[in-house]
């Protein structure tokens, strides 16, 4: 697919002489039914022509003409006016210099005024290059035009960041289109990364020997550029499964009836709803399509024939238990149940299916019979898990380090005790996750007072508390979320609706990333979303301690942003749906991109996609594994934007756990 974007061809001719200009222009005018909005810029401080050869040059042309003066006379400028030029590109600071009535003359004929600021040895600090825009558009500059040489990529990368600095109103609040770009091979990517970031002209010579300025493309050189991916439009974000699930369990455990709404289905909160079908009083989706759910917990024994099964699987075998919480593949909802199920007082397997059979329940066991209650696990401490309860409360001491799934099923079933209990977590990890628990018990009556103990975070949680009916509308998933703000911080622009932008969500998080890195991201209250723009990338230090779902999909990040990026915490990640640390350094291994996982940390190389664009150093296609888990998949779908063959990933089914929309949304914001 051909590079293609609002931007128009310029090609630049500083050839001596009106008969070489004529010549040159003639050459031009082949492009035009290619490409119609094609114009020529003429470098008169280059051409050697006198005021009446630009005369006869500019009244000719059938090609709108960009009358370019580096010189401080403004004379020829005036001539090629005259003549019907399209465009006059002149100093700005000469501009300013000149008398009202000599300004007035270079903007007499309808044309527009390009104010432009060179520099030939090196590149200004980012405020005086601010202070040129802002003189520029205080002077009347339909277009602000600013080339700088650099002698490094973080030369190059500086210039660039005007564009974000436009974006963001921090160069004033008039916006006028922006040129800019630096010369000379080290900035040679930031001709083209400045058109992919809203540069009207992309400036190009007709053959390698007409270059008029270091760094600049050819024409064939334009014409081979890909585009591999334009993202753009509107995605809506589904229920998030983080929320959903809390909040299903607490509303089979609330005696009355419980509404949700905007309860978008996935696997996982499916499972959560069957565990629901099975120990809540009744459970079913309305006309409206509201999820309504009649709790009590414990309910009245009764005989297993609730319609559980049809929809989820029940094929359990020897399994000894009276009843059975079977979870699906949600290793949120197995510890979660794990503690909950005891409090019925009777025993309950919770078992599950796929990667889940093989995590390590770590933790689990221990607690639960400091609590008085009982956990029989598999000899590796793996599902199914028998549990036998009720938990007597009291204080209890447990580590964070391994994750926070299974202290939010104790924050969730403490209330239940018939004591007083005092939780404290050592080490904590995914804090906000475990803040979020704290926050759907609230909304169903429950208290979990907390506070932190220099390292340790303290739950006081009085006991004998009953869960409240409650009414929701679950807010958007912010994980499900990550894969598409990545997407349109590497590629393109998108507008990601039904966030919550106060969440508390712990993948928020990716905000501050991509803004840290260079990308663009707007936040829109009035239509509970954002709006993403691409920018350019740098590398970045990112803690996955807190929020360890973000990592496949800022490993694609990494991976296009230009750098060494650097991620601690990852060593959690392990036991997760896969070995994801690992596996994500594989996938983008083999796509060649240096990564590199040493315990607890993880390194990514990266180069910007204009870089890889120009340099020949796309991503490699190719058949790639997921280990059927789902970011994973969603990850590498999006890094498959930027390869330059084909990616086809072995199992995309996964992706319906927890975002069964995504592929279709996917499909739907690149062409």
């Amino acid at each position: 697919m051909k590079y293609t974007t609002s931007y128009m061809i310029c090609i630049s001719i500083g050839d001596y002489g009106l008969d070489a200009c004529r010549k040159a222009l003639r050459r031009c005018e082949k492009y035009r039914k290619q490409y119609p909005d094609l114009v020529a810029e003429i470098r008169l401080d280059l051409c050697g022509l006198g005021e009446n050869e630009v005369h006869e040059l500019f009244s000719a042309s059938r090609i709108p003409l960009i009358a370019t003066c580096m010189k401080r006379s403004s004379h020829l400028c005036v001539a090629a006016v005259m003549a019907g030029a399209a465009y006059v590109d002149i100093n700005v600071f000469s501009y300013i210099g000149l008398r009202p009535q000599e300004q007035a003359m270079l903007r007499s004929r309808g044309n527009r005024l390009i104010l432009s600021f060179h520099d030939y040895q090196m590149t200004p600090g980012t405020a005086a290059l601010a202070k040129v825009y802002r003189e520029a558009v205080k002077a009347g500059a339909d277009i602000v035009k600013i080339v700088t040489t650099a002698t490094c990529t973080e030369d190059a990368l500086r210039v660039l960041d005007l564009y974000k600095m436009q974006r963001e109103g921090r160069l004033g609040r008039k916006v006028v289109p922006l040129t800019a770009f630096t010369m000379g091979d080290a900035g040679r990517f930031s001709r083209l990364e400045a058109h992919r970031l809203g540069a009207p002209f992309i400036y190009c010579a007709l053959r390698k020997k007409y270059i008029v300025a270091p760094g600049m493309f050819t024409m064939d050189e334009v014409e081979n550029f890909h585009e591999q991916a334009v993202v753009s439009g509107t995605v809506a974000m589904p229920a998030s499964k983080s929320v959903a699930q809390r909040a299903i369990i607490a509303a089979m455990l609330a005696k009355g009836e419980s509404e949700f709404h905007n309860c978008t289905r996935c696997r996982d909160i499916d499972s959560a709803i069957g565990v629901a079908k099975q120990f809540a009083s009744e459970t079913y989706f309305d006309k409206g399509g509201d999820l309504i759910i009649r709790g009590g917990f414990p309910p009245e024994k009764k005989k297993n024939d609730s319609p559980f099964s049809d929809l989820i699987s029940m094929s359990i075998q020897n399994i000894q238990g009276n009843r059975t919480a079977f979870v699906g593949e949600s290793g949120l909802l197995s510890r979660l149940c794990i503690p909950v199920m005891a409090q019925l007082g009777e025993s309950v397997t919770v078992t599950g299916e796929g990667s889940l059979m093989d995590r390590h329940m770590y933790g689990c066991k221990e607690a639960m019979e400091e609590m008085g209650a009982s956990c029989i696990l598999t000899a590796g401490e793996t599902l199914p898990a028998v549990v036998c309860g009720p938990i007597k409360g009291g204080e209890i001491t447990i580590s964070g380090k391994k994750g926070s799934q299974f202290i939010t099923g104790l924050l969730m079933a403490l209330p239940l005790s018939r004591k007083d209990s005092v939780l404290r977590v050592q080490n904590a990890t995914s804090v906000p996750y475990i803040l979020l628990t704290v926050d759907v018990m609230q909304k169903f009556g429950v208290r979990a007072d907390w506070h932190r103990e220099g390292d340790e975070l303290v739950f006081n949680i009085p006991g004998k508390q009953k869960y409240m009916p409650a009414e929701m509308t679950f807010e958007g998933d912010w994980s499900a979320a990550v894969n598409f703000i990545v997407a349109a911080a590497v590629f393109g622009s998108l507008t990601i609706t039904g966030l919550n932008l106060n969440t508390i969500q712990a993948d928020k998080k990716i905000i501050e990333v991509v803004r840290g890195c260079g990308a663009t991201v707007e936040e829109l209250p009035d239509d509970g979303g954002i709006r993403v723009t691409r920018g350019s990338l740098r590398a970045f230090d990112f803690d996955a301690t807190d929020s360890p779902d973000l990592v496949p999909a800022l490993s694609v990040l990494a991976a296009f942003s230009e750098g060494t990026s650097h991620f601690t915490g990852v060593a959690r990640l392990r036991n997760k749906e896969s070995n994801r640390p690992v596996v994500m350094e594989e996938g983008l291994r083999a796509m060649g991109v240096p990564a590199k996982v040493d315990g607890d940390t993880m390194e990514i190389a990266g180069m910007s996609l204009t870089r890889r664009m120009l340099e020949g150093q796309m991503l490699k296609g190719g058949n790639f594994h997921t280990f059927s888990d789902h970011r994973v998949a969603m990850a590498l779908k999006v890094a498959s934007l930027g390869c330059a063959s084909k990616v086809t990933l072995d199992s995309i089914d996964c992706i319906d756990k927890s975002f069964p929309g995504f592929l279709k949304l996917f499909e739907s914001i690149h062409q």
